[in-house]
């Protein structure tokens, strides 16, 4: 158990982190309100895995 935490909690930091950047980038260029920050949360939250799990850099626990 400690070791699947281990594998994911930077993971979820770094989908975090990627979120509050692009949310930053698009109150930057004027595009505010709640459906474009979904929009970028759904993108973040299948995206950022699915890229990961292409590029071979998947942590262990995502296997299936």
């Amino acid at each position: 158990m400690a070791s699947t935490w281990r594998q994911l909690l930077p993971q979820f930091f770094a989908m975090l982190l990627l979120y509050f950047v692009a949310v930053i980038a698009l109150e930057a260029v004027g595009i505010d309100g709640f459906v474009p920050r979904i929009i970028v949360a759904l993108a973040v939250a299948f995206g950022y895995p699915a890229a990961l799990r292409r590029l071979g850099r998947a942590p262990p626990a995502w296997e299936r």
